[in-house]
């Protein structure tokens, strides 16, 4: 987590240096435009707790402690794509991460909130709900965050559009087997390659 906030700290300070264009004054709105399908990807570094069983018991008058509980680092890569059902501020769509546990996937809504203002670009607060499985483990994930468009001046694609931010995240994993083998973890999700643009200022980027 202080490795997440280090970044971010770093990005806001690097950023300020290089900020991107401002768009035309008679430019549409990318959200009164939005495309069909919006897709993004992200990484996540997050810290937690985790609970597994023990494999070996050692000999003990006591009762014997079953499952062990500790702290955890968390990471993942993913990515999504939603569709706007029932309404272009409602969106729904599949989700697909890789843990070092293995290959999770499922459903995701993802709901537009007011505008916000980040990475000297205004864009909006986005509020999602994921829910899923691997072939071992049920999960779910909520974030809020901030969201804007890879390109930030348009004309714009209404068929696709890569979407770009970060949000801070709370997700908890569950054994399909054994529902006191569990994680929770909190942490933040970024796309990796905007962060990029964003803090080496490269403006062919943008």
């Amino acid at each position: 987590m202080r490795f997440a906030v280090l970044v971010l700290l770093v990005t806001a300070g690097t950023a300020a240096a290089h900020p991107p264009p401002p768009p035309p004054d008679d430019e549409i709105d990318w959200r009164d435009d939005r495309a069909l399908f919006e897709w993004s990807t992200w990484m996540r570094l997050g810290f937690g707790v985790e609970r597994t069983p023990v494999d070996s018991i050692a000999r003990s008058t006591l009762p014997p402690q079953l499952h062990d509980q500790h702290t955890v680092w968390d990471a993942a890569l993913g990515a999504d794509l939603t569709l706007p059902l029932p309404t272009a501020k409602v969106r729904l769509g599949p989700w697909i991460e890789l843990r070092p546990q293995g290959v999770f996937g499922g459903g995701e809504v993802s709901i537009a909130g007011d505008d916000l203002d980040l990475f000297w670009y205004r864009g909006e607060r986005v509020y999602s709900l994921r829910a899923g499985s691997s072939m071992n483990d049920i999960t779910g994930a909520f974030a809020f965050g901030y969201r804007c468009p890879w390109k930030l001046a348009g004309p714009y694609n209404r068929t696709t559009r890569y979407m770009i931010g970060v949000r801070i995240v709370a997700s908890a994993t569950r054994s399909i087997d054994d529902p006191e083998d569990f994680s929770m973890s909190l942490g933040l999700e970024f796309e990796p390659v905007g962060s990029l643009r964003y803090v080496a200022g490269i403006r062919s980027w943008y």
